[in-house]
C-alpha cells in the first residue's frame, strides 16, 4: 500500500471519530469528509410510497422511511413491502402532531404518548423496533429531544428538503441537486401530493451518483446502532 493512500485512510478514520465519538441526540447531516448521502421519506406509508420503492429498486437504492404510526396500522400492507425491499424505518411519531404549536399544558405528556405509540404500532405490525425518529415539521425543542432521549431515539432532521413547495418540479430538482455534498441528509415525502419528487427521483438519484457520492441509510450516514 503506497503512501499517499495510508494517509488518507487514516484521515479518514480521524475525520470519522470526530464526527461520531461524541454521543448526540439530534442529528442534521452526516460527516462532512465523507463522501455519503441518505435519502429520508416521512409521512408514509401512502398511496406514493409503492412508487417511490419502484424507483428505488430500479436504481439498486436503501433507504429511511420515518413513518407515521396510524399510516402503519392503516396499511400496514404497504408498511412491510418497505421492510421487504430492505429499507430502514423510522419513526415520524404517532399521527404528526405540530408540537410547534402545540399550547397545552399536557405537551411533554402528549409527546411522550405519541412517540410510545407508534413505536408499540410499527413493532407489533412490522416486527421493527426503531430507534430513529423524526419529529413533525423537524420539531427539535431541547424537551423534545429529551423526550425522545428517554424512550431510545436519536432524532433526525435534515439537511435539505423542499418537495411540498409550490414551485415548478423542474425548479425543484434544480435545488435538490444543487445541495448534494458530503453528508448530506435529504427530506421527501411518499404521499401523492408530494408527487412532484417522482418525477425526477430516478434523475436525482443517477446525478448524486455521478458526483460520486454513495447513497446509505441514515443509520449507515451516521455510524448508528440501537441503544442498548
Amino acid at each position: 500500500m503506497g503512501k499517499i493512500k495510508k494517509i488518507n485512510i487514516v484521515f479518514t478514520v480521524i475525520c470519522l471519530f470526530v464526527c461520531y465519538s461524541n454521543a448526540k441526540i439530534l442529528y442534521t447531516r452526516g460527516c462532512p469528509e465523507v463522501k455519503k448521502v441518505a435519502l429520508t421519506f416521512d409521512d408514509g406509508p401512502g398511496k406514493a410510497t409503492k412508487r417511490v420503492l419502484e424507483i428505488l429498486k430500479e436504481k439498486n437504492v436503501k433507504a429511511t422511511f420515518f413513518m407515521l404510526g396510524v399510516r402503519v396500522e392503516n396499511d400496514t400492507e404497504t408498511a412491510k413491502k418497505v421492510i421487504a425491499d430492505n429499507h430502514e424505518i423510522g419513526s415520524h411519531t404517532y399521527k404528526h402532531v405540530n408540537f410547534y404549536s402545540y399550547k397545552v399544558a399536557d405537551k411533554i405528556s402528549k409527546m411522550e404518548k405519541e412517540i410510545l405509540k407508534a413505536k408499540n404500532v410499527i413493532k407489533d405490525k412490522l416486527g421493527v423496533d426503531t430507534y430513529l425518529m423524526r419529529f413533525p415539521y423537524g420539531y427539535s425543542k431541547p424537551e423534545g429531544l429529551e423526550v425522545a432521549q428517554k424512550q431510545g431515539y436519536y432524532v433526525i432532521n435534515w439537511s435539505f428538503g423542499m418537495d411540498w413547495k409550490n414551485i415548478l418540479a423542474q425548479e425543484m430538482h434544480i435545488k435538490y441537486k444543487q445541495a448534494i455534498r458530503n453528508g448530506a441528509i435529504f427530506l421527501m415525502h411518499d404521499l401523492p401530493k408530494n408527487d412532484k419528487i417522482l418525477s425526477f427521483l430516478g434523475d436525482f438519484i443517477d446525478e448524486i451518483r455521478m458526483d460520486g457520492y454513495e447513497i446509505v441509510t441514515i443509520s449507515e450516514l451516521l455510524n448508528l446502532k440501537q441503544k442498548i
